[in-house]
């Protein structure tokens, strides 16, 4: 007798392996991350670039691996830390610019098993960080100091390890044995290959395509940054914040990330370090960055004890503070609808929900939502009793009455219900009754290169471009005219220390193209910006600020800028920006 073979019993269908789209999707949706910069560098404590800027030999450099003996590193600390503050993924430094590995790399001695402490961190920092669900990626610098074969070498160097008989492509192959590791062997990490240090050779001398082809194969759903200087998945401004936030050149939003010290300026640990960004100012930088579609890549310098000091761990726990109350307005969000808004705030969008942050309550008492066309529902403040707030549209523009007070210091949140998805139209500048162009510095777009300085602050209820004392940290406006005309430019400002130089270019050309730690990319310029159209010298002023008249200039009808660009500052402080006017002349 003939037998049928049985089928097996129906089961629950299996989950979709992730994909590359997955996973991009996810990180659009995660916004906050923990940077760790960790190696021997952290024993000496004066920053992860001391090699090159001390000009210490590979011999003397090299005396630091036997003293690297975390006895207080604790990976479940960390991750618990980071757990509380609200982070939802981390990236660690596998290898810095010295070449120090801090896995237990199969093809060096140069590496953290071949220290006192003797294990393996990069998988004990997975391992504690991946329990917590917290997803983990990999920073690994092109850039290797240590390495015979990695070209160019540092300068300092040259007549001791001259660059004659060695061969990058060696280097090439040891790399790649290294990213090969480190994206099999930790899995399910990591989610990013987060590339540091190619600024120094172009893609194709390094082969990077084909070392990013291989690392794909290897782990199809991986993130690559654009560091090796090829189109991936993540762009990654350092030290600063794109005033618009980043678009491809179709116009349509990308992946982005800024990566930000809490510190002056070392990303490893500096035992020098005296100044540290405000608590207040960090969680402020969340909300921009989230407002403008990125996300934010905040880091921490360990010790060489294996802890965070003191200055790191409350300003991670501020924000996990302030997360605690107001997650819902930054996490799964997307970018505000809106490109100009007549308060110091942001605003960030899920659905038919706009989050309104408020960083510094209005002297006027309301705010005001422009050029919105839908209806409003309602608002009310999140993370309180949910009290409607009183809305009324007036002129076209939907106004929001507030408290008599802000109901957190660094960022009051408020959501207003839509009767859809957010539909706005740009606010335009456009010269006044009289004639005049009112260029505020709260509808400027604040800029700087790696390690800009420049940012909005409130003076007397009014809020002004400070901090402005580094060269060539810049504001700029958008405006439109209705005809040509000649134009008096009338600055108002606050002098904090006379000789600052600054130029004023009215319609600028494109400036030099730069890589994302703000250096010129190798492979060629683009057209320089123009000659300044006006420069001055700053004299000191009033404390409450000072007009001066610095020129005229000829604009033609249309969409015009104005770029004001600090050229010298002259020492600290700097100067305060209160605004611009541009007064037509007869």
């Amino acid at each position: 007798m003939a037998t049928t073979k049985k089928r097996a019993p129906a089961t629950a269908p299996t989950a979709p392996p992730t994909t590359r789209e997955d996973v991009r999707a996810w990180f659009h949706r995660a916004k906050f991350g923990l940077f760790i910069h960790w190696g021997i560098y952290a024993v000496p404590g004066r920053g992860e670039w001391l090699r090159s800027y001390e000009k210490i030999s590979e011999k003397d450099y090299a005396r630091f691996q036997p003293r690297f003996n975390p006895k207080r590193f604790n990976p479940d600390r960390w991750a618990d830390l980071a757990q509380k503050a609200g982070v939802k993924y981390m990236v660690f430094t596998t290898k810095h610019h010295d070449g120090f590995c801090m896995f237990d790399a199969h093809n060096t001695d140069w590496k953290v098993t071949n220290t006192p402490y003797g294990k393996d961190i990069l998988a004990e920092v997975t391992t504690s960080f991946e329990k917590r669900g917290i997803t983990v990626g990999y920073y690994y610098s092109i850039l290797d100091w240590h390495h015979p074969d990695y070209l160019p070498r540092l300068a300092f160097e040259a007549a001791d390890r001259p660059a004659e008989g060695h061969d990058v492509m060696n280097y090439i192959a040891y790399m790649r044995e290294h990213l090969k590791q480190i994206v099999t062997e930790y899995r399910p990490a990591p989610f990013v290959l987060w590339y540091d240090g190619g600024w120094l050779n172009t893609p194709e001398s390094l082969g990077a395509a084909d070392t990013n082809a291989m690392v794909r194969l290897l782990k199809p759903d991986i993130l690559i940054n654009d560091r090796h200087h090829t189109k991936e998945d993540l762009i990654t401004p350092e030290q600063r914040i794109p005033p618009t936030g980043l678009r491809d050149e179709n116009g349509n939003p990308v992946l982005w990330e800024a990566c930000m010290t809490m510190t002056s300026h070392w990303w490893g640990y500096d035992r020098q370090e005296t100044k540290f960004k405000e608590k207040d100012y960090l969680i402020r930088m969340l909300v921009d960055i989230v407002a403008k579609g990125g996300n934010f890549l905040l880091n921490v310098g360990p010790k060489p004890d294996g802890t965070f000091q003191k200055e790191f761990t409350d300003r991670l726990l501020a924000i996990g503070k302030w997360l605690d109350k107001y997650s819902e307005a930054i996490f799964d969000t997307t970018a505000s609808p809106f490109n100009r808004l007549p308060f110091y705030g942001r605003v960030t969008v899920k659905g038919d929900r706009l989050y309104v942050h408020v960083f510094t309550w209005p002297k006027q008492g309301y705010i005001q939502l422009p050029n919105l066309e839908n209806n409003v529902l309602g608002a009310w403040l999140v993370g309180g009793r949910q009290k409607q707030l009183p809305i009324a549209k007036l002129n076209g523009d939907w106004h929001l009455k507030l408290p008599t007070k802000p109901t957190d210091p660094a960022a009051s949140v408020i959501a207003v219900q839509l009767d859809g998805p957010p539909r706005t139209t740009p606010v335009v500048i456009r010269p006044n009754r009289r004639g005049q162009v009112e260029l505020t510095a709260l509808y400027g777009d604040l800029a700087g290169p790696h390690g800009q300085r420049i940012r909005y602050e409130e003076r007397a209820g009014d809020i002004v471009a400070a901090n402005w004392y580094r060269a060539p940290d810049s504001i700029e406006w958008d405006f439109e005219l209705p005809a040509a005309g000649t134009y008096r430019i009338d600055l108002q400002a606050i002098v904090e220390r006379k000789g600052a130089v600054l130029d004023v270019f009215a319609n600028p050309g494109l400036v030099t193209r730069m890589s994302p730690n703000g250096l010129p990319f190798v492979d060629g310029t683009r057209l320089d910006a123009s000659e300044p159209t006006i420069t001055f010298t700053a004299k000191t002023t009033k404390p409450d600020g000072q007009k001066r008249q610095l020129g005229k200039v000829a604009l033609p009808a249309g969409t015009n800028k104005l770029k004001i660009t600090l050229k010298d500052a002259a020492g600290t402080p700097g100067l305060v920006l209160q605004n611009v006017t541009l007064v037509k002349c007869r």
